[in-house]
């Protein structure tokens, strides 16, 4: 009689690394159809006016035509660079079109560039703030942007190729920061509610889910590329674990922002 097959240590830590992308990857699209329609929709109709059917700190001003090119392409290429990413985290991507892989990898690390920039712009030059708190999460956010996608070029350029996954792994969890943030907001909303607790822009659940937005992101990274590094099979098993409940996690709050967040927006545009 064959015993059990037990999957390994290695197998398991893919295993729960794809289950999050997936996750993630279905959240992520979602968001992208989000801007497409809603952003995209608009634009192509002329008219800017409906892009204030969505909230927005600061959003379509009339005569403001620099602020405006600046807003609407931040959003634009928020999408663009969402898309682009998934990609580059796809292995059989980099093993049967490589060509494919190095252009889309400049297109995602050009544009995640560009937007951080025009974020930091929006932010600080037109006056988009929603306080302290969040100014400097933002700020910080933008700036690790540059870093590690001007870092994942360099060390590409360098064929230092371990340093340069590393570097655009951050650079992409900290671009996907916008994303985090909704999907954080829709969880912390829904475990919050039942204890009459509302979320305030400038208050500290907030700012705390703002931070956490790129923070706890790069956190896990770290630890799971320690896990990949770690010859013991614990840290595999456990990193393995922690994936694969990140990634129910990750739903769950996909889910919510779809439902309550993007699907009204849309349907009032309507």
């Amino acid at each position: 009689m064959a015993s059990p097959r037990i999957v390994s240590p290695a197998q398991a830590l893919r295993l729960g690394a794809s289950a999050w992308f997936v996750a993630a990857t279905l959240g992520q699209w979602a968001f992208v159809v989000f801007i497409v329609l809603f952003f995209g929709g608009h634009v192509l109709g002329g008219d800017l006016a409906a892009l204030n059917n969505k909230p927005h700190v600061t959003g379509y001003v009339r005569g403001d035509v620099f602020g405006n090119i600046q807003f609407i392409a931040h959003a634009l290429m928020g999408g663009v660079v969402t898309f682009a990413g998934g990609w580059q985290l796809v292995p059989a991507v980099r093993r049967r079109w490589p060509h494919l892989h190095r252009w889309n990898g400049r297109l995602f690390l050009g544009i995640a560039l560009v937007a951080a920039l025009s974020g930091l712009y929006l932010t600080w030059i037109r006056g988009s703030q929603l306080g302290p708190g969040s100014n400097l999460s933002i700020t910080i956010n933008g700036l690790l942007i540059v870093a590690f996608a001007t870092l994942a070029w360099r060390s590409a350029l360098r064929r230092d190729f371990a340093r340069h996954r590393a570097h655009a792994l951050r650079a992409f969890l900290l671009v996907n920061g916008v994303w985090f943030l909704r999907i954080g907001i829709m969880l912390a909303g829904l475990a919050l509610a039942p204890l009459g607790i509302k979320i305030d822009y400038e208050g500290a659940v907030f700012v705390g889910v703002s931070f956490a937005s790129w923070l706890l992101p790069l956190a896990v990274l770290e630890l799971y590329l320690r896990a990949e590094r770690s010859t013991r099979p614990l840290p595999k098993y456990a990193m393995a674990l922690t994936l694969g409940l990140l990634s129910l996690v990750t739903l769950a709050g996909s889910a919510a922002a779809v439902a309550f967040m993007w699907m009204p927006v849309l349907a009032a545009s309507q």
